[in-house]
Parts: C-alpha cells; sequence; structure tokens
C-alpha cells in the first residue's frame, strides 16, 4: 500500500516536473518571438529611418550643383527655410527634419556661401542625423591626401580619410631616403588606412611587393627609379586595413591660385566682389596683373615702415588699432621677431618679400588672422595658427610643431614648391591621435615627403596639384610619401631600423606619417579659404542619438 502510494507521488512530481519545463519552453518561445519581432521593427525603423536622411542628402546634393553661383543671399533665396521653399518641400517629401545651423556655426551669411544644415528622422526614442555642409570652397579640401596628377605611398603610412588620385597611384612597403646626398631604401610595411576610407583613383593602380629581396621597386642610382616590371597592375597591398576604391564621380574643383590671390587682396582692401556698388571696380582691378593691382590697392592698407626690428611690434599694434589690413615690406625688416600677431576679422597680414615665423622663447608664436605672403615663408619652431596663409613663392616647413589656436587651424597655399622636413625627427613616441601639424597644406606644384627619420602626423590634409615637372630624385610627379614604420635613429654612417613586434592590427600606431582628415575646416576658415566658382555639397558622418 505503502509503495502505491510513493509510486503516485513519483508520477505527480514527473508530471509537474515536465509541466514547467514545458512552460518555461512556450514562455521563452513567446518571448523570443516577441524579442525577434520587436528586433525585426527595430532594424525595420532604423532602415527607414536612414533612408529618409540619404535621400534628402542626395536630393539636396544635386540641386546645390546646378545652382548658379551669383549672391550669398540669392543661395538662400533658393534653398528656401523649413517654411517654405525647397529645404520645405524635402522635409516634407521625406519626413524630416532640417535644422539651419549656419548661424550657430559663427558663418557670416551675407559673405560667404557656406551653410549647415542638420538633416534627422526619429527611429524609435532615437534620431539619426547627418550634418551637410554647402561651399564653395575646391574640392582638395574633402581629401586626407591627393594630388591631381599621380600619388605615390611608399611605405607605412596610416591615412584616416580620403585619398584623392587624379591619375595613376603606386603603393609599395618600402621607403626611399636620403642620407648625407646618397640615395637609399629600406624594406618596411605597405601604408593602413582608417575603415571608412575611400580611395579615389581615376587612372591606373599599381603595386609592389619588396618580398624580402624577391623584387625590387626601385632602382637606385642618382633617382629612385620604378622598376616597372616588379609592378602590379590593379593590385594594390595594404597592411590589415585598405581603403574602397572609387572613381570620383562629382567634379573636381581646382585653385586657381593666381585668381584667388588677387580675390584676397582685393577682400583685404575692402572691395568686395558681391557689394553691387563695387562691382565694377572689383572686375577692371581682378583681371590686372599682380603687381598693378597691388599698386593700385595699397594706399588701402595700413603701411609699416621700421627701421629697426625692435620697432615692430608697437608699429604692428597701431596699424591694427585703424581697422585696416597691414602692409609690411620685409626688406627693411630681415626678421619677425614678435611673440603673436592678432587680426581684427576682416584684416589680413600681406608681407611684401619673404616671411619667417618662429618662436622666441618656450612659448608659441600664436599668429591669429589672414595671411598673404609675395615672397618665401619658413616656419620652423613653435607656432600655433588660426589663420589662412597664401604663399606666391615656395614654403619651407621644417624642425616645427604647428598647432591650432582657440580650437582652429592654419590653411597653407603656396604657389610654388612645399618643402617639410626634420619634423621631430627621430622621435619614437607614438600616437595616431596627436598631431603635431594641424592643418591644410596645399601646393599647386609637386611635393615629396620624407619621414623616415621624421615622425610627421597631420591632423588637417595635404594635396599637391601636381604639374609636368619631375619631382628631385625621382621618376615621378605629384605627390610622393616615403615613410618607415618603427623606430630609428642615426647611427652616425647611416640610419638605423627597428620594426615593432605586434599584430597587423596595433602596426599602424607605429606610422611615422599620419593623416587624419579634418572636415571643420569648411566652417572654420570662412572668408579666407579659396574662392572657387562652383557650390559642393560635404556630407559629415550618420549619427544615431
Amino acid at each position: 500500500m505503502n509503495e502505491k502510494g510513493y509510486s503516485l507521488v513519483l508520477v505527480m512530481l514527473t508530471v509537474t516536473v515536465f509541466f514547467v519545463i514545458g512552460l518555461t519552453i512556450v514562455s521563452v518561445s513567446i518571448y523570443q518571438a516577441r524579442f525577434t519581432q520587436v528586433r525585426v521593427e527595430d532594424v525595420a525603423s532604423l532602415h527607414e529611418a536612414v533612408k529618409s536622411v540619404e535621400e534628402t542628402v542626395a536630393e539636396l546634393k544635386a540641386r546645390v550643383e546646378t545652382l548658379p553661383l551669383s549672391t550669398p543671399t540669392q543661395l538662400d533665396l533658393d534653398l528656401g527655410n523649413a517654411q517654405v521653399g525647397f529645404l520645405n518641400e524635402l522635409m516634407n517629401r521625406h519626413s524630416v527634419a532640417i535644422e539651419d545651423i549656419t548661424n550657430e556655426k559663427g558663418i557670416v551669411r551675407n559673405k560667404l556661401f557656406t551653410r549647415v544644415f542638420r538633416i534627422s528622422a526619429p527611429y524609435g526614442k532615437k534620431t539619426v542625423s547627418r550634418e551637410v555642409i554647402i561651399t564653395n570652397a575646391p574640392s582638395f579640401l574633402k581629401y586626407a591626401l591627393g594630388s591631381r596628377e599621380n600619388v605615390t605611398l611608399n611605405g607605412g603610412a596610416y591615412i584616416d580619410g580620403n585619398i584623392y588620385a587624379g591619375k595613376d597611384i603606386y603603393v609599395t612597403n618600402v621607403a626611399n631616403y636620403i642620407y648625407n646626398s646618397t640615395l637609399y631604401s629600406v624594406q618596411t610595411t605597405f601604408p593602413t588606412t582608417s575603415e571608412k576610407s575611400i580611395l579615389f583613383a581615376n587612372g591606373n593602380r599599381y603595386g609592389c611587393d619588396h618580398g624580402n629581396g624577391a623584387r625590387s621597386c626601385y632602382t637606385i642610382s642618382t633617382e629612385f627609379t620604378k622598376n616597372m616590371n616588379d609592378f602590379t597592375l590593379d593590385a594594390l597591398s595594404f597592411q590589415y586595413e585598405g581603403p574602397s576604391i572609387q572613381k570620383e564621380r562629382e567634379t573636381f574643383i581646382d585653385v586657381n591660385f593666381d585668381f584667388t590671390l588677387k580675390d584676397k587682396l582685393l577682400s583685404a582692401a575692402g572691395i568686395d566682389g558681391f557689394d553691387a556698388s563695387k562691382q565694377a571696380q572689383y572686375q577692371s582691378l581682378i583681371s590686372l596683373p599682380l603687381l598693378e593691382l597691388l599698386e593700385q590697392v595699397k594706399p588701402s592698407f595700413a603701411t609699416v615702415h621700421v627701421d629697426d626690428v625692435t620697432d615692430l611690434p608697437t608699429a604692428l599694434q597701431s596699424a591694427i588699432a585703424s581697422g585696416k589690413s597691414i602692409f609690411l615690406d620685409t626688406s627693411a625688416v630681415p626678421y619677425f621677431d614678435v611673440s603673436s600677431l592678432t587680426l581684427n576679422d576682416d584684416q589680413w597680414f600681406i608681407v611684401n618679400g619673404d616671411l619667417t615665423l618662429e618662436n622666441a622663447g618656450s612659448s608659441p608664436l600664436q599668429i591669429k588672422g589672414n595671411i598673404i605672403v609675395l615672397g618665401d615663408l619658413t616656419i620652423t619652431g613653435q607656432v600655433a595658427f588660426d589663420s589662412t596663409v597664401y604663399v606666391q613663392g615656395n614654403t619651407s616647413i621644417y624642425n616645427t610643431t604647428i598647432s591650432g589656436l582657440n580650437g582652429k587651424e592654419v590653411v597653407l597655399l603656396t604657389k610654388g614648391a612645399l618643402e617639410i622636413a626634420r619634423v621631430n625627427e627621430f622621435t619614437n613616441h607614438f600616437s595616431v591621435t596627436t598631431p603635431n601639424l594641424k592643418g591644410f597644406f596645399y601646393t599647386d606644384s609637386n611635393a615629396i615627403i620624407y619621414a623616415v627619420g621624421s615622425y610627421i602626423n597631420i591632423e588637417g590634409g595635404l594635396f599637391a596639384r601636381g604639374n609636368s615637372s619631375i619631382i628631385p630624385y625621382t621618376d615621378d610627379n605629384g605627390l610622393v610619401i616615403n615613410t618607415y614604420r618603427g623606430e630609428t635613429s642615426d647611427n652616425g654612417t647611416n640610419l638605423s631600423f627597428q620594426a615593432p613586434i605586434v599584430s597587423d592590427e596595433q602596426q599602424k600606431q607605429y606610422a611615422r606619417f599620419v593623416v587624419k582628415h579634418n572636415k571643420h575646416v569648411f566652417v572654420n576658415r570662412g572668408l579666407g579659404l579659396p574662392f572657387a566658382k562652383q557650390l559642393a555639397v560635404i556630407v559629415d558622418e550618420l549619427r544615431v542619438q
């Protein structure tokens, strides 16, 4: 009798256990089904929000690129706003919000074609958004690195941003350098890019893997000559991470350097091309040769004359107080010896001759204001910029650290050669996030960079428009980068090298040439940027908040 009772209890217990397990399985299944449904709805909601924002950006871009460049006021009429006009139509058509944040960015609306909009769409309790910048700035500012001619990347650079090659691009895992007038080459890694980088290659793509001496990318004699038999067509190699490759579909807006220089001189003289009352004067002056134009506008400037360089700081302060742009003839001032230069927003500093910028003492030389140099420019030591600089001659940047001032940077455009050398030479403390050159550096000519002993970290960009002449010690034109990845030192007879012993992913931290693109320049530099006769749309990253 007792055994029958135990059996009944055991059966009931077993049934109860299986019943609980069954309920649990059913509950979990219902929960998972509900979770999957919510997740599907969440993904669908995100997709719809992203689609709405992207379609709005695409339609805005198509419209802006067809607009004539007339006046900043007309641009606002062409675009409308959130209440009426084209922007209002976009908001209704795509169910997005378009916020005009131009004024928040401190942009002078009646003098600039720059406009900034935030386009957003709801995604559950979050928002998907993108900032877009409408500007008439030239195209080179959109890229971290590039040339209208060829681009050559020798060695282990790290590039965070897009690359533009107007013609061919060459990528190798060797770095060329010159030591005591003798040419050398050292094997290293291929370059690395960020995962979002895009290579816009409009010509052919060539790669060469030195392969521990199995191939030789260069023959070295009196110059570095490419062995094209060891270069493979359409076979670029990158270390760990490389860019996606596209053809550039948008029209490249070049810098007309000579026109831009004259336009900025007229702006410095208070002759605005968009001022209806000064249009006739502007048109007659802009067509003159540079020297004739300069003679015509010089009376509009506050001219600085000093016989003793020690009198320069006082003379500059007096000229700044006049409110006029400043004209300095450096034939009587062999050295620009000031601790800082702060101009008013509409003032320019025009240097009639060569200019050397170098800090005195341990503090950086601080420059706030736009500069035109009608000779050569040399920058050395520690200099902090909030400036746009135009150089009619050559520019040499060496043994220097260029930082930003007031959270901004320098945009430096030189008509002649651009030389960047001996920057943090033999420094073996690496950081891809800490720049030592903050700004955009452009040359209307060719450029070659040696970052084998140097350590160059640019936050901004580097662009060589290029020409048909050949870069010294090479067989190429455009932009050439030579850089080692790892530690280097000078042993007295040559350079010594130590490659990093880390994973491929970590190796980018040891790049001796780093460039990280900065889109904020379109907003920060305002009136100082080169004038282009076409509008473009610059799109920032998609954000989910």
